[in-house]
């Protein structure tokens, strides 16, 4: 019984990949590295250390599930006043429940054969998923502190599944590139509030996705938007790994100040965006109008 060969074939079956590696924690220097990172806990035993989240969790299946092209919602139109820019995922079909789908599908594979707990996390705020993807072969973290995929870039989402059950770790997409081009500066000259660092790394307090879901905001941060409403593409859509540069949605933030949480949840419940709620939008698009492209 070749339990790596059932998890790659079940992902395979999905069009996405699988890695497997150990769930040891992340080595000491982590910490050091990454004393923040957006949308993941402060905690940093349960940040790195995936026996925190599972007792006993001895293996680890990543998955690269890639996105799919953002979903044409409709220009939200009117004349007059600035336009803002919605990201790819606030524009595309939400993501959580097609890469859960997946790690059910390698749980249902697996269970065929023997019995094991197992706890599945998609976009889960406790352990840092690119550096666990990255250490199962699903690809480098690149200057733009994204995982970059050998298939997609980065266009595409990443899920865990963690077993108390061992499993040879493997790269079953085959050797990963070493790292972005020596030289390459795109993302770091690209985004307008310098977040990416020279020597790598991210200053997440400058991220226009960041400070686009931040709770907790201030006003002043609205002048760091740069015309963007929700989340940002900036980075991604001027890095050499990905193919093409996702379409632009234009969206009016006047209406979105009009808009009654019944027409936000009919509009773009489909999203991943409206999980943040429609008053952190409008608060959005109140900066997106306050500031424009500035």
């Amino acid at each position: 019984m070749n339990l790596l060969k059932t998890i790659q074939d079940c992902a395979q079956a999905h069009g996405c990949a699988a890695g497997v590696c150990d769930a040891s924690p992340l080595d000491a220097g982590y910490a050091q590295k990454n004393a923040f990172v957006p949308f993941v806990r402060q905690d940093m035993t349960k940040r790195i250390n995936p026996s925190a989240v599972l007792a006993g969790a001895q293996s680890m299946v990543a998955v690269a599930v890639p996105a799919g092209a953002p979903v044409p919602c409709g220009n939200d139109g009117g004349q007059g006043g600035p336009m803002a820019q919605l990201s790819s995922i606030g524009a595309n079909h939400d993501y959580h429940p097609r890469v859960k789908a997946v790690l059910n599908a390698i749980v249902s594979a697996l269970a065929q054969h023997m019995s094991f707990k197992h706890k599945i996390l998609v976009d889960s705020p406790t352990l840092d998923e690119r550096a666990f993807a990255q250490r199962a072969g699903l690809g480098f973290i690149g200057r733009s502190g994204l995982l970059i995929s050998p298939q997609w870039g980065t266009w595409f989402n990443i899920g865990l599944l963690l077993l108390d059950i061992p499993i040879p770790a493997d790269f079953p997409n085959g050797p990963t590139t070493s790292g972005c081009p020596p030289a390459c500066r795109r993302c770091i000259d690209a985004c307008p509030n310098g977040a990416l660092q020279p020597a790598g790394g991210l200053d997440a307090y400058k991220c226009i996705s960041y400070l686009t879901q931040k709770k907790g905001w201030t006003g002043q941060e609205g002048a760091m938007f740069h015309g963007q409403l929700f989340g940002c593409d900036i980075c991604q859509n001027v890095c050499p790994f990905n193919k093409a540069p996702r379409p632009t949605t234009q969206v009016n933030p006047q209406q979105w100040l009009d808009m009654s949480d019944a027409d936000f949840a009919e509009k773009y419940g489909h999203t991943a965006m409206l999980w943040q709620g429609a008053a952190l939008l409008r608060r959005n698009a109140q900066a997106a109008i306050d500031y424009g492209n500035h």
